[in-house]
Parts: C-alpha cells; structure tokens; sequence
C-alpha cells in the first residue's frame, strides 16, 4: 500500500539502441511570448488536458467533472460521471478524446465513450482482472486497425517480492494493442536499452508520456532526462533513436538497488528530482518542458507536511524550454517560460502552446485563465 500512496505523491510532482546526447545547444535567441488569452467562466480550477477540432477538454479535481470548451472560453459541454446505478464509473484512470470522443480508461470496464452530454455512446471492454498503473495519460491511440493503450498489469502475485516484480515490470513492452475485431492483445513500443529503466536498478514507475503524430511516435519516461523516438510500420513501433537532454544545474531522478527500494522514497524525501513535463511537436521542431528541481539545500526549507506551503513551493519552481530540430539537435535550452504558470500538453494548429495561470501563486479568480505562447526567434527580422 505504500507503494501506491508514494505513487500518487511521485505524480502530483506528479531497433537499435541509438543515444544522441545533447550536451551544448547552438546560438539562438528563442522565447516565448504571451500571443492571446482564453477565460473560462468556471468557478472551480480546472486541469486541462487534452484538445481535438478546436475544443479543449479539462477537469475538476477528482474523478467525474469535466467540461468542454471552445476557443472563445465558452463551455459548450459540462459532463458529469454518474457514480450510481446501472452505468456508473468506478474509477476513470485516463481521459481524453479519441476517435473524436470523450473517453477514459476505467477500473474494471476498458474504455467508455461519451456523448457530449455525458451518455455512454460506446464501451471497448478489454480482457479482465487488470490493474492500471499509469494514471492521467491519453486512454488509448488508433495504431493501424487496432487500438493501443498503456499497459495494464495483470499479473501481481510478485508484488510483495518487488524486486522481482520490477525487473518483469521494466523489460515488458510499454503498450497493450487491442483488436476490436478477434479480442486478442498484444504487447508493443520496447523500452530501449538506452533507457535508464534498463540498468538494473529501481526507478520506481514509468509514468510514461506519449506523443502521437502522423506515423511518429514520442515517448519520454519520468525518471531521465531524455525522450525517444518510434515509427510505425504495418501495426508494429519500431524504434529509432533516443535525445538526451543535458541542462545546467538539474537534479537527477534518485535511484536505489532493487533489493531495497525502499530507499529511493527516503531519497525523493530529501529533493525535487528535475522532469520532463510535455513533448510538443511543432512543424519542423520538438519543444521540451521540464523543471531542473532542487536540492536538498533548497528543499529543506519547505515543510512536505503543510500542504499548501508545499504546493506553493512546487509551483514557484520555474519552468523550461529546449528546443530541437527535426533531426533532433539540440537548437536552445533553457528558455524560461512566464512566472506562475502550469504547462498544458495542449499545443493548437498555429504552434501556440497553452500555459494555465497558476491561481495559487497570482490570486484565485472565479474563472480559470490559459495563456497561448508563440515560440519567436529573436535572431530573424521581419
């Protein structure tokens, strides 16, 4: 049971194997600017969390409020989760659009889809009796005919022995493949060997990330510095490369010997480890958002205890950007975005990238606040 308390706290922070590293980026002069605002007339604060055709999808803290909105602010659609009856929802594990609808990832039930108003239009039951580790990520991607999603565990009977059950857990494929047609599954997208999950040593979970786009696939892990790159071909992920990003002053994810893991919790006590937050793809570039931590010489002036002091500490911490060419080089990192924001996996059509006004730092608002940011080169004149 400790593991999944440590899991819940971990997250509110929280081919051939081919490692580029990033160490020194070229001379460029990248920043973003603030190029427009949508408010949205919800009292309470919302995450935002996905967006498809121009509507935006966020939610209220907990499990069955969400709302979606437009581009103007105005919310076209409130849903709420039924909790009882007949069409209940246990738990929601993911949410997001997919196939164009509102979907999650539920405890027992697979995948559900919505109509705008909340109904279930559709259910994609997957085989029973899992466990979902990997919370508040996308809940499913099309791959060919077949639908893919972050592998459940279904197998636990080493989970007391946890050095046991992590060597399994770390060299398993990342996703379970569905097909909708013969129900069978299939595991996909290896973790490569440049992976630090593949060193032998206890990492604690994936909490992994997956950016989709064309045939393309990005994947970054919480506990490195570094993302990786699949292609699809004929239904199957193949991987291609893996960018390390190297940045000044960041605090490594700790680590510990899988016959104690234990340890690892007693050294994330003591520092903020840095982390990769969103992968953006924008036209012929790759934009990184990650925070570097603290050290314990910072960390220890803050009371994990006091949960708003701790929160507010979390959210002062300032945030980056590292931008890539498409051939993956490193262009500029260290490009800090503006104060008091919380970054968005949301990016639209025009490469503005949205931050939330973070209330807790700037001052509760009764409406909630998105910033688009334009990525400018101060080096090119009009």
């Amino acid at each position: 049971m400790k593991y999944f308390i440590c899991l819940i706290l971990v997250a509110a922070l929280i081919g051939c194997a081919k490692d580029k590293n990033t160490d020194q980026s070229i001379s460029t002069n990248y920043k973003f600017e603030i190029s427009d605002s949508i408010r949205v007339n919800h009292l309470e604060e919302l995450t935002l969390i996905d967006m498809e055709d121009g509507m935006f999808l966020a939610k209220e803290e907990g499990n069955s409020s969400y709302i979606i909105f437009d581009k103007s602010g105005s919310i076209t659609s409130p849903i709420e989760l039924k909790t009882d009856g007949p069409n209940a929802i246990n738990m929601v594990y993911s949410g997001g659009f997919f196939d164009g609808k509102f979907t999650i990832m539920d405890l027992h039930k697979g995948l559900i889809q919505f109509s705008n108003e909340g109904e279930i239009i559709n259910e994609i039951p997957i085989p029973k009796d899992y466990l979902y580790m990997h919370p508040y990520n996308r809940p499913a991607f099309s791959l060919g005919n077949k639908i893919a999603y972050y592998r459940p565990e279904r197998d636990l009977k080493d989970w007391e022995d946890q050095e046991r059950f992590y060597r399994k857990y770390y060299n398993e494929p990342l996703l379970e493949v569905f097909d909708p047609i013969t129900k069978e599954v299939a595991l996909k997208m290896e973790i490569p060997e440049t992976s630090i999950y593949k060193d032998g040593n206890f990492h604690f979970l994936f909490h992994p990330k997956i950016i989709k786009r064309g045939k393309l696939w990005y994947l970054f892990l919480m506990a490195e510095m570094k993302f990786h790159v699949y292609e699809e071909k004929d239904e199957d992920l193949i991987f291609k490369e893996s960018i390390s990003l190297n940045v000044k002053d960041q605090i490594p994810f700790p680590q510990a010997n899988l016959q104690n893991t234990s340890e690892l919790f007693s050294k994330l006590e003591m520092v903020v480890p840095s982390m990769i937050e969103q992968l953006y793809v924008i036209e012929d570039k790759i934009i990184l958002i990650y925070k570097k931590g603290a050290d314990e010489n910072i960390v220890k002036n803050y009371d994990r205890e006091n949960q708003a002091e701790w929160l507010d500490f979390l959210g002062s911490l300032p945030i980056y950007a590292a931008v890539f060419d498409s051939d993956y080089k490193l262009l500029q990192d260290d490009i800090e975005l503006p104060s008091g924001t919380i970054s968005t996996p949301i990016v639209n059509k025009e490469g503005q990238i949205f931050v939330q006004k973070n209330q807790r730092l700037l001052g509760e608002e009764d409406w909630n606040t998105y910033y688009l940011l334009k990525l400018n080169d101060g080096n090119q004149t009009n």
